[in-house]
């Protein structure tokens, strides 16, 4: 058996025992000091949510500054907490609690988007990016019985939660308001909707949905009066985007680092693209699929071409779980769930940048989704271990996520499974290069130096193809990316660090480096930052030295 650190052994034994592919190994008892370690992340987690009163969170100033000072009080407790001699998958613990209450006093020092993002207060829980606590999934008739009294309270709930987002909106910014609008454009139409379609049946649910929509009227009336006045930039700044990666994402890379980097794999991309079109001229472009039926089988067979690779040619641990998904469906952005918009293959049918790859060959998405997220999402589900196996807040898991999906579209296509797809290979290359185009419009929103539109002028100019200015991927990016800091970058810049966490390794091993050793024990560390992974794998802790 080829050398694996004892630490990395361990942590892939605990995460096969979640998946039962192996038997549980004896745990060793834990070091003094660490019981207190988990208590604290049980009482963090206990306030790091509002509390919330008849439906209604409350993000008000005084409850805010007392969930900080709260959470200021945890961060000198925690200090106090020595974890010098414990073994490193206990400090990588510590790091994880110590990461994630930075992120909430950053919340507080910095993003407040309870002060300063009106899309914040999403009372659907449309799409991704920060949120208040409590926001629904958008509500459809028919409504089921058993949920029906529920969803009436959130319904009732709406006007309370939207007039208190007019008082706590004391710093809103304008290109955040812009966005919210509509965001809120969209809610109001949901509950539309619902009012219509439950007015016959059921004419109390009906009654507070259009109470929910009139509230929502009247909050979008409010934001187009004011948004004109509010200061353009949303982003946090250059030098808190740094501390924030650094500190609570625990990523290496800075700003300016990154933009370097962003600007070469851009270029890096380009010209692979170009190789491959030059390689393959006149060969015409595979037509998108035109039905569900057409999407669901080219779908369908790019899942089983994935995972039967992966296990014919031993590139990780594929357990009897993971299966690909039957009738998923393509994915349904946020601003397409809007009830005046059709279904996604209803004439005309309406195709964002994803959809134009995915529709076309689905390959090079189908390796990010099925054995990245949906994997990482079933392997998370099994991860037993306190503190590590809690879903991470404030997307401190994003880089390492984003990143391995993104490894794999481009893994695919290095290791051969498409060499015999070219026009898969190109597709492959366009996603890479749109990828790395987000980089920069992610670090000039946060640095203040683009507004949404520049931003959007930027990545819509530079992605070779299938992305014009209302795209509404290319959209949907800009926004999740200015109002979670941190996120964009995650998807090429993951990739980045894992690559180089694959070097070092391979540099420490030697010839007894195995691929798939070293994707099963990335894979055991579980959903948590490269590079507390890297310090499992290497037993080298000088990154997290910097970090800490």
């Amino acid at each position: 058996m080829k050398f694996r650190s004892i630490c990395g052994a361990l942590a892939l034994q605990l995460v096969l025992v979640g998946s039962g592919l192996t038997q549980e190994p004896a745990s060793p008892a834990p070091p003094p000091g660490y019981e207190e370690l988990t208590g604290l992340f049980d009482r963090f987690r206990a306030i790091a949510e509002p509390q919330i009163v008849n439906g209604v969170p409350d993000y008000s100033a005084a409850a805010m500054t007392d969930q900080h000072a709260q959470v200021r009080a945890m961060l000198a407790e925690l200090e106090q907490i020595d974890d010098s001699a414990w073994p490193i998958p206990r400090r990588v613990d510590y790091m994880l609690v110590l990461a994630e209450l930075r992120g909430l006093d950053f919340q507080h020092r910095v993003v407040r988007p309870w002060a300063r993002d009106p899309g914040f207060y999403s009372t659907t829980n449309l799409g991704f990016g920060p949120k208040m606590a409590g926001a629904m999934p958008a509500p459809s008739a028919p409504v089921p019985a058993d949920e029906r009294n529920a969803l009436i309270g959130k319904l009732n709930a709406v006007p309370a939660i939207l007039a208190q987002a007019r008082g706590n909106l004391t710093d809103a910014r304008g290109d955040l308001a812009r966005l919210a609008i509509q965001q809120k454009n969209i809610e109001q139409n949901v509950y539309a909707e619902l009012a219509r379609k439950t007015a016959q049946d059921d004419p109390e649910l009906a009654q507070a949905a259009e109470n929910a929509r009139a509230a929502t009227a009247e909050f979008i009336a409010w934001l187009e009066s004011v948004e004109a006045s509010l200061p353009a930039y949303g982003g946090v700044g250059r030098e808190n985007y740094d501390w924030y990666l650094k500190h609570v994402l625990l990523f290496p890379y800075s700003w300016e680092e990154m933009r370097i980097l962003a600007q070469r794999e851009y270029e890096r991309s380009m010209t692979f693209l170009k190789i491959e079109e030059h390689e393959h001229k006149g060969l015409p472009m595979i037509e998108p699929a035109e039905t569900l039926e057409e999407f669901e089988r080219r779908r369908n067979a790019a899942d089983h071409d994935i995972l039967e690779y992966f296990r014919e040619k031993d590139v990780m641990t594929v357990p009897d779980w993971l299966e690909p998904p039957v009738g998923e469906g393509p994915y349904v952005l946020p601003g397409d769930r809007d009830p005046e918009k059709g279904g996604p293959f209803e004439a005309p049918i309406r195709r964002h940048f994803f959809r134009q790859a995915e529709d076309r060959n689905p390959h090079a998405l189908r390796a990010h989704n099925l054995p990245g997220h949906l994997f990482d999402q079933m392997m998370g589900a099994r991860d037993k271990r306190p503190i590590r196996s809690a879903d991470r807040l404030y997307f401190i898991d994003g880089p390492r996520i984003e990143g391995w999906a993104f490894y794999l579209e481009e893994f695919i296509l290095q290791a051969g499974l498409l060499d015999s797809r070219p026009n898969a290979r190109i597709i492959t290359y366009i996603l890479q290069a749109k990828r790395a185009a987000r980089v920069l419009p992610e670090l000039k929103l946060h640095s203040n130096e683009w507004t949404y539109d520049e931003a959007l002028a930027s990545l819509t100019t530079r992605t070779p193809k299938w992305m014009g200015p209302q795209d509404s991927i290319a959209r949907f990016d800009l926004e999740l990316y200015l109002r979670q800091p941190g996120y964009g970058i995650g998807y090429y810049m993951g990739k980045v660090h894992l690559e180089a966490l694959l070097s070092e390794r391979a540099q420490q091993l030697g010839d007894d480096f195995d691929l798939k050793e070293f994707h099963d024990a990335f894979h055991a560390s579980g959903l948590i930052p490269i590079s507390l992974i890297r310090w499992e794998m290497t037993g080298r802790g000088d990154e997290i030295a910097e970090m800490r």
